[in-house]
């Protein structure tokens, strides 16, 4: 039996009791797919109006869609980050995407946002064993095909397996023993704004640690300030850890009460006494660099 994604009045229960909302990261599946994307990006900033961090993630395979909802965020007066993925150089995006132009739409996608004033536009590369090899060339091409590229307009990330979020649990494409090379192009992106300047040096300054642990050294956030919610409205405690806590139909979109449920609780426990897979994918890494920012600012 195929499942039903949220529907609008769904989408709008469950932020109409997120008011204190600050981050909100919006992604897929591939969000400009929704038919309905547009409203559903006005309804939640209606809804949630102290959102900080308006994130969205695209393939950028359909220009026009997100760079409407890249203007709707702006309507909104919320500086939006939107991240276009991009995964080598045109024949190795191609054919790791399954698509003949993909490199082509995700860069003109790019364009058109990096265009619209009060928005902050990357292109987003996951580096994995199936591209290392083709980083440098992805550099030249971008610096050939995009006018003015500077590698501050490049994101880096890295390949990290999920069985809910990315559907990718059977694929071994993590680094393993590339790791100083994935760290080498992982360096190279720590320009841009302010915000995004020290994200990247606090994320680089954590990523040393975690190849050397082999498993994240701040504390995770996630069931304690974040969480992840799928289109279906199942509630995760992020994007990595394959163990859903509830069902918002079964709180009637009440997120509230969904995160104080005794399934969340005792997930929660176990993530503070280090039970989760302890990634360190920007998603997740991200919070628990400003939590711990948080923790030494008021200790």
């Amino acid at each position: 039996m195929l499942r039903q994604e949220m529907d609008l009045a769904a989408i709008e229960r469950t932020f109409r009791g997120l008011k204190n909302l600050s981050w909100l990261d919006l992604t897929g599946g591939e969000v400009t797919l929704r038919e309905e994307a547009a409203e559903i990006v006005q309804m939640i900033l209606r809804q949630a109006k102290k959102i900080c961090i308006f994130h969205l993630s695209t393939n950028g395979q359909l220009p026009e869609k997100a760079l409407l909802l890249a203007r709707e965020a702006v309507r909104h007066r919320v500086v939006p980050v939107i991240n276009i993925s991009v995964d080598g150089p045109e024949e190795v995006n191609d054919r790791l995407r399954g698509k003949k132009g993909a490199y082509r739409l995700s860069l003109e996608a790019f364009r058109k946002i990096k265009g619209l004033k009060k928005a902050h536009c990357y292109l987003s590369c996951t580096i994995s064993k199936l591209n290392i090899a083709h980083l440098d060339a992805l550099l030249l091409e971008l610096k050939r095909d995009v006018p003015g590229f500077d590698l501050a307009d490049l994101h880096f990330n890295l390949f990290h397996n999920s069985g809910h979020y990315y559907q990718n649990q059977d694929v071994d494409a993590a680094c393993g023993s590339e790791a100083p090379v994935a760290q080498k192009y992982l360096s190279l992106c720590q320009g841009g704004n302010p915000v995004k300047i020290w994200l990247e040096k606090a994320y680089m300054k954590g990523l040393a640690r975690y190849y050397q642990k082999g498993k994240a050294v701040l504390k995770c956030q996630a069931l304690s300030s974040s969480c992840f919610i799928d289109p279906y409205g199942t509630v995760y405690p992020c994007s990595i850890y394959d163990k859903p806590v509830a069902e918002l139909r079964d709180y009637d979109f009440d997120v509230r009460a969904a995160w104080n449920g005794s399934a969340s609780i005792s997930v929660r426990k176990s993530i503070e006494q280090g039970a989760c897979p302890g990634c360190w994918s920007p998603c997740e890494a991200y919070p628990a660099i400003l939590g711990d920012m948080a923790k030494a600012a008021f200790s």
